[in-house]
């Protein structure tokens, strides 16, 4: 009998599907692409599968794992194709989800024609069950179950898919939610139920409905989604275990993700995030940016200290959750955004994007519109008989017609509006990378770039050069980076208990660990039927604080390890003093801090990947180098450049630019005036330097 130990990461993104394989027994990592499909992602999936284990030379029967970063939820929030979902709250709270926090959204601070999104629930399905608890969880009213069962008859006379149960203070004692999820199961079989107390128990009314109608809203989706992929993997490869990505860079079961389908939102680019801080771990960087560009979205994110940022401070699509998630920030900006001229005469590129169908001009599968792909194949930047490894052959005459209908618009040259489309392209993602970094106070200049995904090694090096900061790296694979992600995350089960707000001096050690340690107990459970115990399972115990009367919290890690003591109730204060000074620049010391959320992390620890490495070579990179081709920049017009192809360069190579760097699943682009050094995993690292004009330019 053939033993499994194959592990394969997927990531579905806009435009391709990336495949990563992972062979434990011998540390070799192959690399596969293939078209998203849209109409049935699963198909891409099965395909990207399929050319990975032959590219690997392996077979289906081998595979243990497929590790999965999932689309799904997100595409039905972006798309408003979610479940029918009614909700249930206590009687008084009924618009709650429209009254929210009455702040304008940020994107339209002084535009008073955008507006908040709209509730994924209706008000005519948002109905009231007769309960009350106060603020310390004690029964002012008791549940009316004839309130529930009215609300019962009435979602099923709606034909609701989901339902949402939120009532006031729920998070204290969840016994009238449970009550009512009872009589809801009776009157409405087959019909998720999602509880805001197993979802989301934690203060702020507002942020938890909103958080537990989202899982209500995806849940249908999510398990239609991933039922038919499982069985389809185990018609096609047998008896392998499917894992799903959260947003929170961890993996869980199929059943888990099925329960909390809020938290696959994002998981896709998490895992990018992920893979950032397990390469700068094995690379002695520990302050990164990380930027993921694909075909579709521009994916940043933030490194420090050697991991990555953690928040329950987020939001999808303009509605707030309350989970914890990697601190991302996406905008519009990959390889198939489309380009072109705005009514006021200027060109906008972005954020619509041409997709996976029918995909930029050059894709030869009926797209018209210029994008950014198109542009950067006639300036020369891509191989046209290279992509994706030469599985897709580029049509640079469609490239050079879509560019160039726009050239006509704009009254400018072909190659004028390419490398317009390139700079417009590149100042949207300055602008995100500022978002996450100086706008936080954080001096950008200390960080490398991380730069992946297919369309990002040739925008790489020029973002880095605008912000100043120290390098650009690409790492090895970086076509297909956040599948390694997938591969290099923890099983992970979050766990929270709300205390509303207890000061420091006046928390009970012996509260506090019991707490830990019940929380400690139900990740253990969840682990253990994951397969993982002993020394493969972890816990990571932190704490939401805030200074008295301020609205919001910073997460703590526990400071010392063993049982919570006064001590050590102390020594978090303090940190939670510093980082609180880290953060604003300032902390009065003396001021009342209180706790507000205890939260434990069960990590189950997967065999780590490793990525491949080569034996150190002299630094002439000519073994390497394939040809010339001209390609365009801005300084000079078209100059020859070398082509190097980069599964031939090894340690300690250096390759002068201009240059370009091929691979599979992506290229890099050296600019003149820069160099690539090649580290000892194949990774390029490009310090930041000016870009001078070599001799023998010509237009």
């Amino acid at each position: 009998m053939t033993e499994r130990t194959l592990r394969l990461a997927v990531d579905v993104g806009g435009t391709f599907t990336d495949v990563t394989l992972f062979d434990p027994d011998t540390g070799g990592v192959v690399s596969a692409k293939a078209p998203t499909t849209p109409g049935d992602r699963a198909v891409g999936v099965l395909d990207g599968i399929a050319a990975a284990l032959e590219a690997a030379g392996a077979r289906a029967d081998r595979v243990a794992e497929v590790v999965h970063g999932s689309t799904t939820g997100t595409n039905a929030l972006i798309e408003r194709t979610g479940a029918r979902v009614g909700l249930l709250t206590t009687e008084g709270f009924r618009d709650v989800l429209e009254i929210g926090r009455i702040m304008r959204p940020d994107a339209g601070l002084y535009d008073f024609s955008v507006d908040l999104p709209l509730p994924l629930v209706p008000r005519h399905l948002r109905l009231e069950a007769r309960e009350r608890l106060d603020a310390r969880g004690r029964v002012l009213a008791p549940l009316d179950e004839a309130s529930v069962a009215a609300a019962a008859d009435a979602f099923a006379r709606e034909g609701v898919e989901a339902v949402a149960v939120c009532f006031l203070f729920s998070f204290l004692d969840p016994t009238h939610e449970e009550a009512a999820e009872r009589i809801l199961a009776r009157r409405l079989p087959g019909v998720p139920i999602s509880l805001s107390s197993r979802i989301c128990p934690e203060i702020r009314e507002y942020e938890r409905s909103s958080t537990t109608v989202m899982n209500a809203y995806l849940t249908p989706v999510m398990s239609a989604y991933l039922d038919s992929l499982q069985r389809r993997l185990q018609e096609a490869m047998g008896a392998v275990r499917l894992s799903v990505i959260q947003a929170n860079g961890g993996s869980t079961s199929v059943a888990s993700a099925r329960r909390r389908a809020v938290t696959t939102v994002n998981s896709g680019p998490a895992g990018g995030v992920v893979a950032a801080a397990f390469y700068g771990r094995r690379n002695g960087r520990d302050r990164l940016v990380s930027v993921d560009m694909g075909g579709t979205s521009f994916d940043i994110g933030l490194v420090e200290n050697g991991t990555c940022a953690v928040t329950t401070e987020g939001g999808f699509q303009g509605l707030p959750v309350r989970i914890p998630i990697i601190d991302l920030h996406i905008i519009g900006a990959g390889g198939g955004s489309i380009a072109l001229r705005d009514p006021g005469g200027a060109l906008q590129v972005g954020p619509h994007s041409a997709g996976a169908e029918p995909g930029p001009a050059c894709y030869g599968r009926g797209g018209t519109r210029p994008t950014v792909t198109d542009a950067n194949l006639v300036l020369g930047r891509l191989n046209a008989d290279y992509f994706n490894g030469g599985r897709m052959r580029l049509d640079a005459a469609a490239a050079r017609r879509a560019v160039g209908a726009l050239a006509d618009e704009m009254g400018m040259s072909v190659e004028e509006t390419a490398l317009g489309i390139v700079r417009v392209v590149n100042a949207n993602m300055v602008k995100g990378i500022a978002a996450v970094t100086i706008l936080r106070g954080i001096d950008v200049r200390d960080f490398s770039l991380l730069s992946f995904g297919g369309a990002g090694g040739v925008h790489a090096v020029e973002l880095a050069q605008a912000l100043s900061m120290r390098e650009t790296v690409v790492p090895p694979l970086p076509g297909t980076f956040s599948a390694v992600g997938l591969l290099a995350t923890d099983v992970r089960h979050d766990y929270v208990t709300a205390l509303g707000g207890v000061r420091t001096t006046d928390a009970d050690p012996d509260e506090l660990e019991a707490a830990y340690r019940e929380m400690e107990r139900q990740a253990g459970a969840e682990l253990a039927a994951d397969g993982f115990t002993g020394a493969s399972a972890s816990f990571v115990r932190t704490a939401d604080m805030k200074v008295a009367g301020q609205t919001y919290e910073l997460s703590v890690p526990l400071p010392q390890a063993g049982p919570v003591t006064t001590a050590g109730i102390e020594a978090l204060a303090d940190a939670f003093a510093r980082l609180y000074r880290e953060r604003y620049a300032y902390f009065f010391a003396g001021e009342p801090i209180e706790i507000v959320n205890l939260r434990v992390a069960g990590l189950g620890h997967n065999r780590p990947i490793e990525l491949p490495t080569a034996p150190a070579a002299a630094a002439d990179p000519s073994p390497a180098r394939k040809g010339t081709r001209p390609v365009y920049f801005e300084s000079a017009g078209f100059l020859d450049t070398d082509v190097y192809d980069r599964l031939l360069l090894h340690p300690g190579m250096v390759v002068e630019g201009p240059a370009l760097v091929e691979e599979q699943t992506s290229s890099t682009l050296v600019p003149p005036g820069s160099r690539a050094e090649v580290l000892a995993d194949l990774g390029l690292a490009i310090p930041v330097g000016g870009q001078p004009v070599p001799e023998g330019a010509h237009t």
